[in-house]
């Protein structure tokens, strides 16, 4: 746990060292309000740990996992305007602090900004070709998202696909990114973004089961939030299957935004469902599959179990977390 404290520290006093404010400040303020937010910081935190699984330097690994921080602020500031999101983080989302149009272009600097960053490196071709592709795959996921809410019927499997593509593909990149840097062969490369798949699943599962069931003071976000947006989570779609003909009835009818419902009393109705079918169980035996998969992955790697503690003891916390 030191060392991960120890790397933890050491890039977040790499991060308050950039300079991302300059002119016109109106762009770059709100970059610098999202990434300097010292937060998880999950995606750099993989890469550099993964740099440091095969021996590589830290100064290699250190701007590409800057690039994916940013690159991953860059989808959150664009997200919470298409989400009409007000809080992330605990704090206000850009586009409420300043404005829409200001979140737009600010978000589109913080993608370009990332694609400087990860080229700073001995492996540029490669490590800006995994971003490329990874962000591609993120808006995959994200049209995937914005069409579930509109559509009638979504199968689990399409769901867990689209969760695939916008959230667990950037984990996996980040270590693979880590690897690269590091000079890994290719086999590892595989094997370690397959343990970033896995944990990337659990990942998400988990912030489904936190929307319904966390502390707005500890989660950061509004608690409820997927529910008054009417979205397709694991967790409605689970309770859809499980549910008698009278409970998919009242569940379809609340997330098709027919009904005028106060929307704390809606997210109360919903839960208590939830609640009756058992879901957030079944949910969590998903979730916990996952990270054995991830696991299996990670022993996939050849190198020896004590080189492989660091990054472990690092997907463990994450399954243990509340926010």
């Amino acid at each position: 746990m030191e060392k991960i404290k120890q790397l933890k520290e050491r890039f977040d006093a790499f991060v308050d060292g950039v300079e991302f404010v300059k002119s016109p400040q109106g762009l770059y303020e709100p970059v610098a309000y999202t990434v300097l937010q010292k937060g998880k910081r999950l995606r750099p935190m993989l890469c550099l740990l993964a740099c440091d699984l095969f021996g590589g330097e830290y100064h290699e690994a250190k701007y590409p996992a800057l690039a994916l921080e940013t690159a991953h602020n860059f989808t959150l500031i664009h997200d919470d305007i298409m989400d009409q999101a007000p809080i992330r983080r605990g704090m206000a989302t850009v586009y409420k602090k300043w404005n829409t149009n200001q979140a737009i272009l600010s978000g589109d600097a913080a993608l370009f900004m990332a694609y400087d960053f990860i080229t700073r490196t001995h492996r540029p071709v490669e490590t800006l070709a995994l971003l490329n592709q990874v962000m591609l795959e993120i808006c995959e996921g994200q049209q995937m998202d914005m069409e579930f809410e509109t559509r009638a019927e979504v199968s689990i499997p399409e769901y867990l696909e689209m969760i695939r593509l916008k959230t667990a593909v950037l984990l996996a990149t980040s270590l693979q990114i880590g690897a690269v840097v590091a000079d890994a062969d290719e086999e590892d490369q595989r094997n370690l973004y397959d343990f970033g798949i896995g944990i990337g699943m659990a990942f998400q599962l988990q912030d489904d089961i936190l929307d319904c069931y966390s502390d707005v003071k500890v989660f950061g976000k509004v608690t409820g939030g997927d529910i008054v947006e009417n979205k397709k989570t694991l967790m409605y779609l689970k309770a859809l299957e499980l549910a008698s003909s009278e409970q998919k009835e009242r569940l379809t009818a609340l997330f098709s935004g027919e009904i005028a419902i106060n929307p704390q009393r809606k997210i109360d109705e919903v839960i208590a469902i939830y609640d009756e079918l058992h879901v957030k169980e079944e949910v969590e035996r998903l979730m916990e599959d996952y990270y054995r998969q991830a696991y299996i992955a990670l022993d996939t790697v050849k190198l020896p179990e004590e080189q492989k503690v660091h990054l472990r003891r690092y997907a463990e916390m994450l399954s243990g977390r509340d926010k």
